[in-house]
């Protein structure tokens, strides 16, 4: 999601540095918090309308006690370094980390593969229904499963969409989302908005005695909302920027499992991974 910077949020001044110490204090304070979320079966993301959730929490169910710790701990590594990218030396660190560290190569792998890629139940719904109605698409889909030494996945999950009959199910389209984002972010915090090109639009105000940003993007190509939430800090202590709550797992904040049906309670949903994604922020900070 692009987003033009906010004054006050170009993260630390070139002089400013971040001790391996405290970040370590930093990873271990998101560590907790997600391994609460695990212990508790996934409460909140389990109701997250994201195909890259869902990969994830499949792919999280099927893995040992250790590799669920050392999955967790790399993912707090990597969040507790994006709220410092610009502090020399940490983004190579970020980066380093997410593209060595063993669980989460292992992840990774494991959900590109196509045992969490071929089934309708891990992809988006609306390239799903298109793939549905379309004989050519559905011919080369059987030509391709019967290739495969399982059966994939076609069970959506039911906490998102009760009735596994896809053809049944009805996507929910921007005008809807907007009608339930809009005022549901004015009751929240926001006090004005900007609509930039592209269909991207921006919510800002106060929330919780934190001055915010959320970008909400329409119109990405894979889907049907994107979320970002981003806070200014005139001390340049932290990068906050483009936030989201099941980004700290394993999303993008791209929600593509939205349907006419959930769209109420996603929307609701939406506002709570706000509130959580500003609260985290704030706890971080007040560890620095």
């Amino acid at each position: 999601m692009n987003q033009t910077p906010h004054p006050g949020n170009v993260g630390p001044k070139e002089s400013d540095v971040i001790s391996p110490a405290r970040l370590d204090d930093v990873a271990a304070l998101l560590q907790t918090h997600l391994a609460a979320e695990a212990d508790a079966g996934f409460p909140v993301l389990s109701l997250c309308p994201s195909s890259d959730i869902i990969r994830f929490l499949d792919y999280f169910a099927t893995l040992r006690e250790s590799d669920r710790k050392a999955l967790l701990h790399a993912h707090a590594r990597v969040a507790a370094g994006t709220f410092f990218l610009t502090v020399p030396g940490v983004l190579d660190q970020v980066r380093e980390l997410a593209t060595s560290d063993p669980a989460l190569l292992r992840g990774r792998a494991a959900m590109q593969s196509a045992l969490y890629t071929m089934g309708l139940r891990h992809g988006a719904l609306r390239m799903t229904k298109q793939c549905l109605n379309d004989a050519m698409t559905m011919a080369m889909m059987a030509e391709t499963r019967a290739r495969l030494d399982f059966t994939p996945r076609d069970d959506p999950p039911a906490v998102l969409v009760p009735d596994p009959d896809f053809t049944k199910i009805i996507p929910a389209k921007a005008p809807l989302l907007r009608k339930l984002i809009d005022p549901a972010f004015k009751q929240m915090f926001a006090t004005g908005k900007i609509k930039r090109p592209g269909g991207e639009t921006v919510h800002s105000g106060i929330f919780e005695g934190t001055a915010i940003h959320v970008a909400i993007d329409y119109a990405t190509r894979f889907y049907q909302i994107r979320y970002g939430v981003s806070i200014p800090d005139d001390t340049k202590t932290l990068y906050a920027r483009d936030l989201s709550y099941d980004g700290l797992f394993a999303g993008r904040g791209g929600w593509d499992y939205l349907t006419e049906e959930n769209a109420e309670r996603s929307i609701a949903l939406l506002c709570d991974c706000v509130a959580r994604t500003v609260r985290l922020r704030n706890a971080v900070r007040a560890l620095l």
